[in-house]
């Protein structure tokens, strides 16, 4: 072979691995990385934005969506009592997805997050026959995190969080793509199994835990909660205009 034909098969070579590497590249970022936002109800006002509204927290602590889906199915007697999420103390609106507190948003996969209503949203029963109203913050309300990070734990601890018996559960209600699912077998399960037992900051990130433990601390979360006050009425707006008295 001429040296220009060598030279011109070196340089095809090159550009076909520039050409893979690349695409490895933008699929690392789409499955991984890539933001998407929230859908726009969540944002059209301050209460919603509260209740269900990311606060950047997924990206370092974010669980992937269908294992924190799975879990109390595979996991019940890690739970109080019937209800899932709910039994936890977590407060849950009739018709939402997700718990209030609890942000989904698409980071790559789509991950579950925590927020400030976490702690602070809470449920006012109406009779035993009648949903609970939801109100939309008051005093913090430590336990239900503690509680949720502990059932977390306990997940983590047993011999059956593994990819086989979460993807099993999975498969009850989605249909992941054959990239999907070896995203989650190899990468995502493990991973967040690994960040449980670890007791890695998963659902609340390190910010969060500091105000969660000592609620006059982040300037930021109070501003929040005066921005949500502005926009509620009758007896959640007071609720949450007397609790704000206490951090003053």
């Amino acid at each position: 072979m001429s040296k220009t034909g060598s030279k011109q098969k070196y340089i095809v070579i090159a550009f076909a691995v520039l050409i893979v590497l690349a695409s490895v590249s933008i699929a690392t970022w789409y499955k991984m990385f890539r933001e998407v936002p929230q859908p726009a109800w969540i944002n059209a006002n301050p209460r919603d934005h509260f209740l269900y509204g990311s606060v950047g927290a997924e990206a370092a602590a974010g669980m992937p969506y269908w294992i924190w889906l799975v879990l109390p199915r595979i996991f019940p007697e890690y739970m109080p009592g019937p209800g899932g999420y709910a039994s936890l103390g977590i407060s849950w609106e009739e018709t939402r997805e997700m718990p209030v507190g609890l942000s989904k948003k698409t980071v790559g996969y789509v991950r579950v997050a925590g927020n400030c209503a976490l702690c602070h949203a809470y449920s006012r029963p109406n009779g035993p026959d009648a949903a609970p109203t939801v109100l939309a913050a008051g005093p913090g309300r430590v336990a239900a995190v503690q509680n949720l990070l502990m059932f977390y734990k306990q997940c983590a601890q047993d011999p059956r969080f593994t990819a086989g018996d979460i993807l099993g559960e999975v498969d009850m209600a989605t249909s992941l793509s054959f990239l999907d699912r070896l995203i989650y077998r190899f990468i995502l399960i493990p991973r967040t199994r690994a960040r449980l037992l670890q007791q890695d900051s998963m659902i609340i990130d390190a910010a969060l835990w500091r105000h969660s433990q000592d609620p006059r601390s982040g300037v930021e979360f109070r501003q929040a909660m005066q921005v949500v006050e502005s926009g509620l009425t009758g007896a959640e707006k007071d609720a949450l205009v007397d609790y704000l008295k206490t951090l003053q």
